[in-house]
């Protein structure tokens, strides 16, 4: 077991025990072909539903578990503690927080993922061309610097409009082309881009239902720590607005403040140039 997984273990031993007597803990999973049963948690990560038939809509079992201080993890075929699940469930004592244990046969990656309208480029509204892209420079720096840190740089950014039927999925991908190559000119790589066009009010069908790829759900983040191998106790997310903090705890955020969006987590909102102390 690696040091990440390690962090993580003790990090849910610790959270269990701020819960309530005989509650049941849990990892979870995001895939989008799932076929298990689906879970949505709330703000303190309570598990609050579990009749979810939309892949894109809930978050699955990650074989790991926490009961009574007691670590479990298991197989699909392991009944004692899915009986356990169940009942938590049942009681209202089932809690659940997204997690990935990284492969440690392979090389582990740390992340700085970055929101993008308010960080990336300035937050003028619902962007879906070119020309109303305005970079801010100073972050063209921040991706350098990260480069140079040796951090995996990973977009992920809510785009509703595309549910909104504002601008269309190929927009979408047409304006993160262009950021990516404004950063590029300047010698700042983005490794990926990772969007969700999903919004339960939206107007556009498939579009317009909840989903856990939407901040501040983390299927985005557990979706690229896959691909990438990601120690996310090692990582950061930047963002410029509390939604940008992630339902994963131990992934820490930082929060620049803009004009557009007042922030109520005070305690996470850092200046850019506190930034390149932070990345180590």
């Amino acid at each position: 077991m690696n040091n990440n997984n390690n962090n993580i273990e003790n990090f849910f031993i610790n959270f269990y025990n701020t819960l309530e007597k005989n509650a049941l803990l849990i990892a979870l999973d995001f895939n989008t072909d799932n076929d298990n049963k689906l879970y949505t948690i709330d703000k303190n990560y309570k598990v609050i539903r579990n009749d979810i038939t939309n892949p894109l809509s809930g978050y699955s079992f990650n074989n790991f578990a926490v009961y009574n201080n007691k670590i479990y993890k298991y197989d699909s075929s392991a009944s004692d503690i899915k009986i356990k699940i169940e009942n938590a469930f049942n009681k209202n004592k089932l809690y659940g927080i997204p997690a990935y244990f990284a492969d440690n046969t392979k090389k582990i990656n740390k992340a700085l993922f970055l929101d993008r309208d308010g960080v990336l480029m300035h937050d003028v509204g619902y962007i879906g061309t070119t020309d109303r892209v305005k970079i801010k420079k100073e972050f063209i720096d921040v991706v350098k610097y990260a480069n140079k840190k040796g951090y995996i740089t990973i977009v992920t950014t809510n785009q509703a409009g595309v549910s909104y039927n504002y601008y269309t999925n190929e927009d979408v991908n047409k304006v993160h082309n262009y950021i990516y190559e404004e950063y590029k000119k300047c010698g700042a790589l983005i490794d990926d881009f990772y969007y969700c066009p999903y919004h339960i009010k939206g107007h556009v069908k498939p579009y317009n239902i909840l989903s856990v790829l939407r901040k501040p759900e983390a299927g985005m983040h557990l979706i690229a720590s896959k691909k990438y191998n990601i120690d996310l106790t090692s990582s950061f997310m930047i963002g410029d607005r509390d939604s940008d903090i992630i339902k994963i705890p131990y992934l820490k955020t930082l929060l620049i403040e803009t004009d557009v969006y007042e922030i109520e987590n005070k305690s996470n909102i850092v200046k850019i140039e506190d930034i390149y102390n932070i990345l180590i």
